[in-house]
């Protein structure tokens, strides 16, 4: 069976801040996938527009790499979504009822699927990654852009969307995966926050390090 946990937050405020979701997928203990982002900021963004958005990536995901015809279960600590995705409740916002359908048209290309509510503290992995997501798309202080586009023109590319990017205080270099949006310095690794390799992976990539 694979189990998928999902998640959804709208900061710093709800609604109307930034609406980002996170899921991951795992096969017993194997990860297969995981995946976040954001959806939206403003009028539109909620927490619930967020909880559905991380089940629909994480569904379509599954779909794309050949899970369909495997046992699933979903996972979120969002009584509302799963309890309407079980049809314990009914769906009356006019921001979740397309959202709603969407889940459902994808549900029903799997063999056999379910949905599970479960406490926040069994979620902790996908609200982590949704995290991770928001600190991405807050701008960086001025101080770290400064930094990173001193780091951009040292950027390595590695292939694969990996990079490498010398540490500033001289202790080697730290592996960049831009499609992940991951890192291996202490301060992404230590905080989730986009750090200043990503960034200077982002200015050179886009021809920016100038």
């Amino acid at each position: 069976m694979i189990t998928v946990n999902c998640d959804g937050l709208c900061e710093p405020v709800n609604p109307g801040g930034t609406a980002c979701y996170g899921w991951v997928a795992y096969r017993g203990g194997e990860k297969l996938g995981e995946g976040c982002g954001v959806v939206c900021s403003g009028p539109g963004a909620t927490n619930n527009v967020a909880e559905y958005t991380a089940v629909i990536k994480a569904l379509e995901w599954m779909l794309e790499n050949g899970h369909r015809n495997e046992e699933i279960e979903v996972r979120s600590d969002s009584q509302l979504c799963i309890y309407q995705l079980q049809g314990l409740y009914s769906v009356r916002s006019e921001r979740v009822r397309p959202l709603y359908k969407r889940v459902r048209g994808l549900a029903g290309q799997f063999r056999r699927i379910r949905f599970r509510w479960v406490p926040r503290e069994q979620n902790g992995e996908a609200d982590a990654l949704s995290r991770r997501a928001y600190a991405s798309a807050a701008p960086p202080d001025p101080a770290r852009l400064e930094k990173a586009r001193e780091l951009a023109p040292l950027v390595r590319p590695l292939g694969g969307g990996r990079y490498a990017v010398p540490s500033q205080s001289g202790s080697g270099e730290y592996l960049v995966d831009a499609a992940a949006g991951t890192c291996t310095c202490p301060y992404f690794t230590g905080k989730g926050v986009r750090c200043k390799h990503l960034i200077a992976v982002e200015i050179s990539r886009n021809g920016q390090g100038g």
